[in-house]
């Protein structure tokens, strides 16, 4: 019996890339072939050749920018761009959205009005989730999809539609650069606290008997590491109070909810709680050894000192918790205009 003749076989798939070094690229990487799929769906069903000259001119045209805005938001994406850099400016990362949103802005304007009209949840969900209520481009979505139950949509009603979302696109965009500007001043105000902890313990290891953290108890004399002053006391301070700021820090973190965009906001804040604890440990027992908490001057043993240290370090809380909030305000920003979630994926 003889085996039936093979037919064309398909093309096979191009050998995938090696994955990125971070998640954002690689759904964009995704995000831009789902696109480029839909574009070449939509050239096939309504194909430019049988339209009026300058109709099929225009399709054409978006046709060729919505291939560019793709390419150019993939080649960016797969780009080993310095990881600091990148996340610092975040240039690169708008780059990639920016030419995702303008592929997608461009597929509603080429798209038949079929296409457009399946899409009315998708688009209302993300101008709800981007844009004030009151906002001109909101209202005027929900006045389309209103309007289009059960009736066709109209070129009106599309390119209000494609304002819409070219509107909370925008504010999606413009949500993220605030979380990044929050995240980096966290970062740098770690940076200097980090600075300020370091030369706090360079200085205690050089003079030693000017920046003593030692009491004087009836009994003798209590330093951190014995019953004299030593170099590394104030090191030995900082890093009890860097671990009470770690473990207090841990538990704070626990009302920050995650974020989904390209910035850890909740690990900058974690890596601040660090150096504030260690300063405060040691700025703690200065103010015991000055007087400044009545009944508690003087510490009878090393113990003892340690043991402030570590309250002092976890004290940090009482000033970050305040940064605490704000960041959670940041992050509720973030695609919280109706209070709940929605879909963001767009058309």
């Amino acid at each position: 019996m003889s085996e039936p003749a093979a037919g064309p076989q398909p093309p096979l798939p191009p050998p995938l890339a090696p994955p990125t070094n971070r998640t954002w690229r690689e759904q964009a990487i995704t995000t831009a072939a789902q696109l480029r799929t839909l574009a070449e769906w939509v050239s096939l069903i309504d194909p430019p050749a049988g339209a009026p000259p300058g109709q099929a001119s225009a399709k054409t045209a978006l046709d060729h920018a919505i291939t560019w805005h793709l390419n150019e938001a993939s080649t960016v994406a797969e780009q080993k761009s310095p990881a600091i850099q990148t996340s610092f400016n975040g240039a690169v990362v708008e780059r990639v959205l920016s030419q995702l949103d303008a592929a997608q802005v461009a597929l509603l304007l080429r798209a038949p009005l079929d296409y457009v009209q399946s899409q009315l949840p998708g688009i209302q969900a993300h101008a709800r989730q981007h844009l004030q209520r009151g906002d001109p481009h909101r209202v005027a979505v929900e006045d389309v999809v209103a309007a289009s139950l059960g009736t066709p949509l109209d070129e009106s009603g599309r390119m209000t539609l494609v304002a819409a979302f070219r509107a909370s696109c925008l504010e999606s965009r413009e949500e993220f650069s605030r979380v990044r500007s929050f995240r980096n001043v966290l970062i740098m105000g770690a940076l200097v606290l980090t600075v300020l902890a370091t030369a706090l313990a360079v200085a205690g290891w050089i003079r030693p008997e000017e920046l003593r953290l030692c009491f004087e108890p009836a009994e003798g004399v209590a330093c951190p590491t014995g019953s004299r002053p030593r170099p590394w006391d104030v090191f030995f301070i900082e890093s009890f109070g860097l671990i009470a700021a770690a473990v207090s820090g841990a538990a704070s973190l626990r009302h920050v909810r995650g974020t989904s965009t390209p910035y850890g906001l909740p690990l900058a804040l974690a890596i601040l709680k660090l150096p504030a604890g260690a300063l405060t440990a040691v700025l703690g027992l200065q103010l015991m050894r000055g007087g400044f908490v009545p009944g508690l001057s003087d510490l009878d043993n090393p113990a003892q000192i340690v043991a402030w240290a570590i309250t002092f370090g976890a004290a940090q809380q009482l000033f970050t918790g305040l940064v605490d909030r704000q960041a959670q305000n940041v992050l509720d920003d973030v695609g919280g205009k109706t209070g709940g979630t929605a879909n963001t994926n767009g058309p």
